[in-house]
């Protein structure tokens, strides 16, 4: 397992690697060990007798009701990082080793990291999802027109027309946005004190825009940078201001920051073909990319699965002052690990 001594290995073989994300970096898995208390359960991967890494595997021990998951929590992307010509399928047996009787390994892959060897490897998978990344190396202007759609771009005029403007703000300010839209969602909250220890881990690579209009906040979003690359992790609206399509005109600042900036690629984040939020992401264009967890032993696939979430979301909505209740939802979030 990877130590506090491995730390400047870790971060200079992520730094180096072009697949990595944010949630690879050392100060992801800082924030959330300290918010959450889960056990690090990273793999530094090393030559036979060498030091310098050829590979590296984020994860924590997850404890459920009468097992453990090995995972990396709250995030898209937990798929190892590689050197050129290291045996993949070997390290991912490595990883199979010693999971205990009831233990389980769930490695979060996308279709765009093209990383190879599960199926030989003898993992089951559970698709998850999907996500679309937009490429800007290009004027924003060019990216409006050729990759938003119709709608989008009339939503976002609107949005305009309204009055709708957009300001950095920071974590603190977003907070009581997020937390109210997980209320109407009846989706478990992360604790604020999670969002301020990662603002303190990234830094500048994490940023928050809110959409205000006439003075008051409608909508917010939060994004994490690393490298060229930048995720869309978390945005939240008042619905009752969703006639002025604030949503729109932050996924539009975003992406025309992201242009004007050293910025290569937008990642929308997860989301679930068929769902509304799905649709409203693909308005913005983007090469789309399938999610999926692998798992190891392959009879425990279940426990990647997010169907059961859809499932009682409806009864969640209904009870969503209790999920979300200061006590009862983070430590409902600690559990579900999603």
């Amino acid at each position: 397992m990877a130590t506090a001594d491995d730390r400047d290995r870790w971060r200079r073989f992520v730094t180096d690697h072009p697949e990595a994300t944010v949630f690879h970096s050392w100060a992801w898995h800082g924030a959330v060990r300290d918010a959450f208390d889960y056990q690090p359960a990273h793999r530094l991967i090393t030559e036979r007798g060498g030091s310098e890494p050829v590979g590296i595997v984020p994860g924590f021990s997850v404890p459920g009701v009468f097992e453990r998951t090995l995972v990396n929590p709250f995030c898209e992307y937990g798929f190892p990082l590689l050197a050129d010509g290291v045996d993949s399928v070997a390290v991912l047996r490595e990883l199979a080793d010693g999971l205990g009787r009831t233990g389980a390994r769930i490695l979060k892959d996308a279709g765009w990291t093209g990383l190879a060897g599960y199926n030989p490897a003898g993992y089951g998978a559970v698709r998850t999802g999907e996500v679309s990344r937009l490429d800007t190396v290009r004027a924003f202007e060019t990216v409006r027109e050729q990759s938003f759609t119709g709608e989008a771009r009339r939503c976002l005029r609107s949005a305009l027309d309204n009055g709708v403007t957009v300001r950095p703000a920071s974590v603190t300010e977003y907070y009581p946005l997020y937390l109210s839209t997980m209320r109407r969602l009846g989706s478990p909250q992360f604790p604020e004190t999670f969002f301020v220890d990662l603002a303190g881990e990234l830094g500048d690579d994490l940023s928050v825009f809110l959409a205000e209009r006439d003075g008051d906040t409608i909508g917010g979003i939060l994004l994490l940078d690393f490298g060229s690359a930048r995720i869309i992790w978390s945005n939240a609206s008042q619905q009752d201001a969703w006639e002025y399509h604030p949503n729109y005109r932050l996924y539009a600042a975003v992406i025309e920051d992201a242009c004007a900036t050293d910025i290569d690629v937008v990642d929308f984040g997860r989301s679930r073909p068929g769902t509304g939020v799905h649709s409203f992401k693909q308005q913005f264009g983007g090469d789309p990319s399938p999610l999926s967890s692998f798992v190891t032993p392959p009879h425990r696939a279940n426990r990647a699965s997010l169907e059961g979430y859809g499932r009682v979301a409806a009864v969640a909505e209904r009870l969503g002052r209790v999920v979300t209740n200061p006590i009862v939802g983070p430590r409902l979030k600690r559990f579900i690990h999603e």
